[in-house]
């Protein structure tokens, strides 16, 4: 009996142990936007914090109306590029899936979308990036330099009071600042 109760609690360790592994090979547990299913993740995120920090820092960095116009212009147009392409590629993705489906697959048909897939995914990183160089050359040498000092202070003493960005919750959780 007892060599029964133990086959029973190891096949059962076993079923259970197979359903984690495929749980975790599905993606769950990762972290979203890092390497895991998560949307965004990318260049777009780097613009979005940039832009926040510059934002929270307007005075400290003397920006003029002008420049914060600029700045959240910038934000704003990366945001909305970013859904789009995003929105496309996952259409794209589910259409492969769809492909791949078929009895009878179509190798070329599912490349080319594939292509296409790829291909917006490189306009979507290189729009960000132009936006993080165009959001960089907003600021005049003097709020660069003080933007580097600020920020340095704030990855220093994540308690300063001097350190403009707000509590836990409002920080965006992909930005490198302090929580």
């Amino acid at each position: 009996m007892s060599k029964k109760l133990i086959g029973i609690v190891a096949v059962v360790a076993l079923v259970f142990g197979a359903l984690a592994l495929t749980a975790f090979a599905d993606g769950y547990g990762k972290e979203e936007g890092y390497h895991g299913k998560g949307k965004g993740g990318g260049f777009e995120d780097k613009v979005s914090c940039k832009a926040y920090f510059l934002l929270k820092n307007k005075e400290e960095l003397g920006l003029s109306d002008k420049q914060i116009d600029k700045i959240k212009k910038l934000k704003l147009s990366v945001k909305k590029d970013a859904i789009k392409k995003s929105a496309e590629i996952e259409v794209l993705a589910l259409d492969i899936k769809a492909g791949l489906w078929k009895d009878k697959a179509n190798s070329a048909a599912l490349g080319k979308l594939i292509d296409k897939k790829y291909k917006l995914k490189a306009e979507k990183a290189k729009a960000a990036i132009g936006a993080y160089v165009a959001l960089k050359k907003v600021l005049t040498k003097p709020q660069k330099a003080k933007m580097k000092g600020l920020f340095k202070k704030c990855k220093v003493s994540e308690k300063s009071k001097k350190c403009k960005v707000p509590k836990k919750s409002k920080v965006p959780k992909k930005c490198n600042l302090p929580r």
